[in-house]
């Protein structure tokens, strides 16, 4: 019988030590050395979509409204915040059972301060008058549907 001089644990031992020893030459910085990669900006979002009849200097609605008489201009203003002055709104008025109105599209304007808000105005006018029923506004923002709002044209 063939007695072995190691037993298994140093002979694992010894071969945990090899492995360390060939990978000597790797060192490892410290954590608080690796700098760290700089944030994305923050996407651009749709914070705020108002409805009404008037709009003020600053294109926000004057007088929030949803109903609407039949000779009245469909404003709508949209807030939207971390616009890169690279972004577009679109708005979508369609009819009752989808039928599409008319749609407008506007590249967002970069707010003054990073972070800061934007504000986007869309208004719809029909000298004819608009007829009776409901209306969809639905705003997109570079794409992707970011909100609707139901309007009501009454007599």
């Amino acid at each position: 019988m063939i007695r072995t001089r190691f037993p298994l644990a140093a002979f694992c031992a010894l071969s945990a030590l090899s492995v360390v020893a060939c990978r000597k030459g790797e060192e490892v910085p410290p954590a608080d050395s690796v700098a760290a990669a700089p944030a994305p900006p923050p996407a651009a979002m749709v914070t705020t979509i108002e409805t009404g009849r008037h709009i003020g200097t600053d294109m926000r609605i004057a007088d929030t409204a949803s109903t609407f008489a039949p000779r009245d201009t469909l404003f709508v203003s949209v807030v939207t915040s971390n616009a890169t002055g690279n972004n577009t709104l679109k708005g979508v008025l369609t009819f009752q059972g989808g039928q599409v109105v008319d749609s407008a599209t506007q590249v967002i304007a970069a707010p003054v301060t990073t972070g800061g808000t934007s504000v986007t105005e869309f208004h719809w006018v029909k000298p004819s008058g608009w007829p009776v029923g409901d209306y969809t506004v639905e705003v997109w923002l570079d794409g992707q549907s970011a909100g609707t709002r139901t309007l009501t044209v009454k007599r």
